[in-house]
């Protein structure tokens, strides 16, 4: 990922919701993002002390804002496993945090490592977590974009499957598969599922560039170029109005030139 995607996606990280020391941990995340390499020794000094999950979360974050993406990695597994070794109720998020952490530091197989131990904790019995279905279909929808990254497209469609019955009303896991059908050719599936996430946010300049994509995959470019108009019109400044612009120079770049009128020469030679 690029590096303003990283800092973006750790400026959202969520804190703990009761940490051991709540002014020390805060005070710790704070300087994470400001002064990653103090916020590690802050963070090593409080975890020798034994300070227990909130020092090695803090510890992660820190390593990921330094961009030390393998050693972030261990201090989100060890502030995952510290959290269930506690039963304080937040593994779940830890593990999630660990595995966008691990996304970003392209190691999909962790990410789907992590993601799997979140929704295992479920069926974990006491010190467990009952997840609602819609936080579970949100971790099989972030599971099955992993797996994808990690070359496995049907364990992604069966990810997306089950989250589209846990949580109908989800749009993500419709457009994904919708995408993911389309990738593996299976265009009358791409397109039931776009209708169902259509159906959801019809507005959506990410439904209107897949349905660009769909149309252009069944080779009707008329449809394809109104729907990526369409994409890069409503939402010019979003990462799907921008590939919809892009799909349309690539369209443009293709048309062959208009010819002469009559046959004549050009004006001037070429």
């Amino acid at each position: 990922m690029k590096p303003l995607a990283v800092l973006a996606l750790l400026a959202a990280v969520p804190a703990l919701a009761a940490p051991s020391d709540p002014t020390r941990y805060a005070a710790c995340i704070e300087l994470a993002a400001k002064d990653p390499a103090r916020a590690m020794q802050m963070a090593y000094a409080w975890r020798i002390e034994g300070g227990g999950v909130a020092p090695r979360h803090c510890l992660a974050v820190a390593q990921m804002h330094a961009r030390h993406h393998e050693a972030a990695l261990k201090s989100y597994e060890a502030a995952g496993q510290a959290s269930e070794d506690a039963r304080d109720g937040q593994a779940i998020a830890l593990w999630r945090q660990a595995a966008d952490a691990a996304l970003i530091a392209e190691q999909p197989a962790d990410a789907v490592r992590f993601l799997t131990r979140a929704l295992k904790l479920q069926d974990a019995g006491p010190g467990g977590a009952e997840l609602s279905p819609r936080a579970e279909a949100d971790l099989l929808t972030t599971r099955a974009e992993a797996q994808v990254v990690a070359g496995r497209p049907e364990l992604a469609m069966a990810d997306l499957t089950r989250a589209t019955v846990l949580s109908p009303e989800y749009f993500t896991p419709w457009l994904l598969k919708a995408t993911l059908a389309r990738r593996g050719g299976d265009l009358v599936a791409a397109e039931a599922a776009l209708l169902k996430a259509a159906a959801l946010a019809p507005d959506s300049a990410d439904v209107e560039l897949e349905a660009g994509n769909i149309a252009s995959a069944k080779g009707d470019t008329a449809l394809a170029r109104q729907a990526w108009e369409a994409a890069a019109a409503d939402a010019p400044d979003t990462p799907a109005g921008q590939a919809a612009a892009a799909a349309l120079g690539r369209m443009n770049a293709k048309l062959p030139e208009k010819p002469l009128a009559d046959g004549a020469a050009p004006a001037t030679p070429r």
